[in-house]
C-alpha cells in the first residue's frame, strides 16, 4: 500500500529540489531523516517536514507500521513561474523568473511494491490487446481506385512529303 504527501508552490526551482530528492529516494525513513538533517540546501527542511507528514498519513490513515516504511518515490515537479523585469541599459529589460515547484513524497511498507506495479502494468497491457480474429472480421474490403481511361487524341504531325507540296 502507498501513502502520499504533497506540498505545492514551494518557492524553489524544481531543478534544485531534485538534487535533494535524489539523495533520499528508495531509502528508509530513518536514513532519509539523517540525510535531510545534514543536507545544506534550502529545500531540506521542507522535505523533512513533508516526509514527517507522509509518515503520519501512513500510520494514522492507512494503518502501516512506521518501522517498515521506505520512500517509494519522491519528486519535485515544476510549478508556476512568476516573471519580473530588471531594467537594463538603453531602455531594455531582462526577465527574472521566480520559479516554484510541487513536492511529492510516496511511502510504501511493501519492499516488493515496485515489482507488483510493473507486473500490474504488464497484465493490463495484455488484457488490452484484442483478439486478431475479431479485428479481421471487422475489416471492410478496400475500395479500388477508379481508373480513368486515357483520352485517345491524335496529334497532327506533318511529314516531309506534306511540306514539299
Amino acid at each position: 500500500m502507498k501513502a502520499y504527501a504533497i506540498q505545492r508552490n514551494v518557492h524553489i526551482s524544481a531543478r534544485k529540489a531534485n538534487l535533494v530528492c535524489d539523495l533520499i529516494r528508495y531509502k528508509t525513513i530513518a536514513q532519509a531523516l539523517i540525510i535531510l538533517d545534514n543536507a545544506d540546501k534550502k529545500v531540506a527542511p521542507i522535505l523533512k517536514k513533508l516526509l514527517n507528514s507522509a509518515v503520519a498519513n501512513a500510520t494514522n490513515n492507512h494503518q502501516m507500521i512506521g518501522e517498515k516504511l521506505y520512500i517509494y518515490a519522491v519528486t519535485a515537479n515544476q510549478g508556476s513561474t512568476i516573471k519580473r523585469s530588471l531594467p537594463r541599459a538603453k531602455g531594455s529589460a531582462n526577465m527574472i523568473r521566480k520559479r516554484h515547484s510541487h513536492l511529492e513524497v510516496v511511502l510504501s511498507d511493501n519492499p516488493k511494491q515496485r515489482e507488483q506495479d510493473r507486473l500490474g502494468i504488464k497484465t493490463h497491457k495484455v488484457k488490452a490487446k484484442v483478439d486478431p480474429k475479431i479485428i479481421s472480421a471487422k475489416k471492410k474490403p478496400a475500395l479500388k481506385p477508379i481508373q480513368q481511361e486515357k483520352p485517345k487524341v491524335k496529334l497532327h504531325t506533318t511529314t516531309k512529303t506534306e511540306e514539299t507540296k
